[in-house]
């Protein structure tokens, strides 16, 4: 308001009688400056705000841990917490459920191989996820995923839920080279089929099954398609209006799942001494 009035040709003396404000009071207010403390605050409020605003899933333990990351710092996650409270910013993960096609088989159970495997380096997980567009029509996901490493392999959008669909990640890794020596899937109709049996069976790889009605026995590939539906999916849904979209966002999420996602460790740190 002073700079505005005085911008308009008053004297400083007479604004400040206007406004009762005392002359030693408005000196003062010129010669201020911010603290060093109050200035690192304002910096972090800004840092955080900048993370937040690009990943707008993340909590501020994931916020906290990127900061110290980034700055090599000490850094408490309960320091962010009050951030992001003063901010007024929290976590927009969705948990929406919608309703969403389903699949039966008759096929009688087979083994699960990797349940009690202790290392799990030379297994791929597979598995069909279901994304709806706007126009409420359904496209599906297959990934393959290492479920050691926790990284998405290879993976494929199709317009149908089919054996071709299901396959298309696990040969894209046989076309690549790709070593390893087991594929675990649930019992759908996709995986149980001769074209899945046979390209797995031609590639000399071991089939492995979940229990039917047991998601945990394929827990980490079930875990990522979880975390690109809340943390992903649900907040980019409003631009799905074709495949083509679905699968240019998921090549995005998949580069930074792979690459650059913080999960929700805890601690400080110290101070520096494939698409198919």
């Amino acid at each position: 308001m002073i700079q505005d009035q005085l911008s308009r040709g008053h004297r400083i003396t007479v604004i400040l009688r206007a406004l009762r404000i005392p002359s030693s009071t408005y000196y003062d207010w010129l010669k201020w400056h911010p603290k060093s403390r109050n200035r690192r605050r304002i910096k972090l409020k800004e840092l955080v705000q900048v993370l937040w605003q690009r990943r707008k899933f993340y909590g501020y333990v994931r916020i906290a841990k990127r900061i110290r990351k980034l700055l090599k710092c000490r850094l408490s996650d309960r320091t962010i917490w009050k951030v992001m409270r003063e901010l007024g910013i929290q976590s927009t993960m969705y948990r929406k459920r919608s309703k969403k096609p389903t699949t039966t088989t008759d096929m009688p159970q087979k083994p699960n191989l990797m349940r009690h495997l202790a290392d799990l380096s030379e297994v791929v997980t597979t598995d069909i996820t279901y994304i709806q567009l706007i126009n409420q029509k359904w496209v599906y996901l297959a990934t393959a995923y290492d479920p050691k490493a926790r990284k998405v392999l290879a993976w494929q959008v199709g317009q149908q839920m089919t054996q071709d669909l299901a396959v298309a990640p696990i040969q894209a890794l046989i076309h690549q080279g790709y070593t390893f020596k087991m594929v675990h899937s649930d019992m759908g109709s996709q995986y149980t089929s001769r074209l899945f049996e046979t390209t797995l069976t031609d590639a000399h790889l071991r089939h492995s099954y979940s229990r039917k009605g047991k998601p945990a026995d394929n827990g980490r590939i079930e875990a990522y398609h979880s975390l690109l539906k809340r943390e992903w999916v649900r907040l980019e849904q409003i631009n799905y209006e074709s495949i083509l979209d679905v699968t240019e966002s998921i090549a995005r999420y998949n580069t930074f799942y792979n690459h650059d996602r913080e999960t929700n460790g805890r601690g400080a740190c110290k101070r520096k001494s494939a698409a198919a």
